[in-house]
């Protein structure tokens, strides 16, 4: 974080996942948020067995993107590119409105803002009490009508993943996307925005082969633009259990020798646009789905039912080699 007022440099941490959502929450909300948090960062998979929901759900309204990024697995995937039905939707929403102390993420392997009832959705996750809202997106359809509709709904967090400072970097990474475009659009926001609270903005790049040398660029770029509550996150270089290739510097993240359970199966929900559910925001290709809302299943029902506790039990008596998602991945925690 910055000091005495001082601009963070590339080399500083951001602030991690749960401290950078946590204002936005109420307080007996933010209250069970704290205790699931908390519960994870133990490593004790006995504590993590009491979580009763998990601390962060997606909500894949779009599986379809207009980009076809280099580091992303949405243009080779074998799922079909489709829309969230706006009726499974809500319904999900309205089981959400009954729990408290997670995230809502409404995206997941796409583009949200293709949704042409997006900004309708997330606005019934709002009326209904649906709190905090985190958003992704690459910014390219953040035009007029879409920034007022963002500005209306007071998202809590819109996260704008920007890859490069140069418009032949951008280009290279981020296939069929134009940087002045992302750029004029981001700026066009902070204007806008002004001095409100919502939607804190997080930009994003990822270190890898073609950003290494710009990151502090990128830093220079981005932060006197900023509120002081804006966020600049360097994510490090993830290949999707394998799906993209190694693009990173220096070589993907080998495992450690020994590897341990990992706590995404106590920690996230992703609802895929088709009413599948995974135990894993990673599952690109529908590897761990343990259950589905269009067949009458419920996200509480899935979360202590018995296909997750079977993942779960795999993982706990190190059986990897059993899920080949799980064995090729390298950004297990």
């Amino acid at each position: 974080m910055a000091i005495d007022g001082e601009p963070p440099t590339a080399s500083e941490t951001p602030p991690s996942f749960e401290a950078s959502v946590r204002g936005f929450f109420a307080d007996a909300s933010g209250d069970e948020f704290d205790r699931r948090a908390a519960a994870l960062s133990t490593g004790d998979p006995a504590v993590w067995q009491e979580i009763p929901f998990p601390i962060e759900l997606g909500l894949e309204l779009a599986a379809a993107c207009n980009l076809k990024c280099v580091m992303c697995p949405v243009p080779t995937t074998s799922r079909p590119a489709q829309l969230m039905d706006p009726d499974l939707a809500r319904s999900v929403i309205d089981e959400l409105a009954g729990e408290r102390g997670f995230v809502l993420l409404p995206q997941g392997f796409g583009e949200t803002m293709l949704h042409p009832r997006w900004a309708e959705l997330v606005g019934h996750a709002v009326a209904r009490g649906v709190r905090p809202i985190v958003m992704l997106t690459n910014a390219t359809l953040l035009g007029e009508a879409n920034l007022e509709r963002l500005l209306a709904l007071e998202a809590d967090i819109l996260v704008v993943s920007i890859d490069g400072v140069t418009p032949e970097t951008y280009a290279r990474i981020r296939v069929g996307g134009r940087l002045e475009k992302v750029e004029a659009n981001v700026m066009r926001l902070l204007e806008a925005r002004g001095t409100r609270r919502r939607p804190k903005l997080v930009l994003r790049i990822i270190r890898m082969q073609d950003t290494a040398d710009q990151i502090d660029a990128f830093f220079e770029r981005w932060r006197p633009l900023l509120a002081p509550e804006d966020e600049i996150h360097i994510n490090e270089y993830n290949d999707w259990t394998g799906k993209v290739d190694d693009l990173s510097v220096g070589g993907v993240r080998p495992e450690p020798p020994a590897r341990a359970p990992c706590r995404m199966l106590w920690r996230n929900l992703s609802v895929h646009a088709d009413g599948k559910v995974s135990a894993c925001c990673l599952d690109s290709e529908d590897e761990l789905v343990i259950g589905d809302l269009t067949r009458g299943d419920t996200l509480a029902g899935i979360w202590r039912g018995e296909r997750l506790a079977y993942l779960r039990r795999i993982h706990l008596e190190g059986r990897f080699e059993e899920l080949p998602i799980c064995a090729r991945c390298t950004s297990w925690y």
